[in-house]
């Protein structure tokens, strides 16, 4: 498999949903640096301009680092490397179906193929997807570089990603559905594994302490944003989600200048009739 830079594949479908803004963080271009090795304990040395903050520390907690979208595409990615190996790397039609699809998945979106692909150009750029074509396949296909980015090991990487598809989880129904990424011999384990990843110099996880409603306390993602809000009580979060509409840069800019051609337009048009006026008159 061969990695390569290449243009972004322009949108081809309409999308009712983009992203609700841009990330605070500037990274190398697209697989343009080689990962680093993998590190327990931190993320992998960045360039100062790189870094999410770095006066982020000592558990405090910091700005995602990806959108919502991309945390769906990384954590399918996560998922699907292991639950179907012999369809990995996925295509994009098969990514947008694994990030859509309706099961082990909250909330339950409907992003469109554009979407998701804007989503993969994002996380390139943050080195956390990487583009691979294959002998006599038509289309490219996608894998996650989430351990040796992040530096996190298989079983850290396997419970970001049940995280970043279902959200807020307990111990117990995290070892659960896990399962199929990372066999876990015990909840203890789990909890071993979470706390390091609470305990980071720049955390990924957080906990949720139990509450009205609720015995036990649950784990949350730190890595991508969450479009739920995450109740105190045991109230059942709602299943779908849609998102605030954004014009994109692209579409601003074809707009902007469709707007200024019109101006001119309009202007020669009002010169010609008041010329129009001097004569009649």
């Amino acid at each position: 498999m061969v990695d390569f830079d290449y243009t972004p594949i322009s949108p081809t479908s309409g999308s009712d949903y983009k992203p609700s803004g841009e990330l605070p963080v500037t990274l190398p271009e697209p697989d343009s640096v080689e990962p680093q090795p993998q590190q327990a304990a931190s993320m992998p040395p960045l360039e100062p301009d790189e870094s999410v903050d770095a006066s982020k520390s000592g558990g405090e907690e910091s700005e995602p680092l990806l959108t919502f979208e991309e945390g769906r595409v990384l954590g399918c990615l996560i998922e699907k490397a292991k639950t179907v190996p012999d369809s990995y790397p996925l295509s994009l039609n098969s990514l947008t179906l694994g990030c859509n699809q309706k099961t082990s998945r909250l909330p339950v979106t409907e992003l469109e193929e554009s979407e998701v692909m804007e989503a993969i150009e994002g996380l390139r750029a943050k080195r956390l997807v990487h583009r691979v074509d294959q002998a006599g396949a038509r289309t490219p296909k996608f894998q996650h570089r989430a351990e040796s980015t992040l530096g996190v090991e298989e079983e850290e990487a396997a419970l970001l990603g049940i995280l970043l598809l279902r959200g807020p989880q307990t111990t117990g129904e995290l070892r659960t559905r896990s399962e199929r990424l990372y066999r876990f011999e015990s909840p203890e384990e789990v909890d071993e594994v979470l706390g390091g990843l609470v305990g980071r110099d720049e955390p990924l996880v957080k906990l949720i302490p139990p509450s009205h409603g609720r015995k036990e306390p649950r784990y949350h993602q730190l890595l991508g944003e969450y479009p739920l809000e995450l109740p105190d009580s045991g109230s059942a979060l709602p299943t779908a989600f849609k998102g605030t509409p954004r014009v994109s840069t692209e579409r601003f800019d074809e707009l902007e200048e469709r707007v200024f051609s019109l101006e001119e337009k309009l202007n020669r048009l009002s010169m010609e009739f008041e010329q129009l006026r001097e004569l009649w008159d």
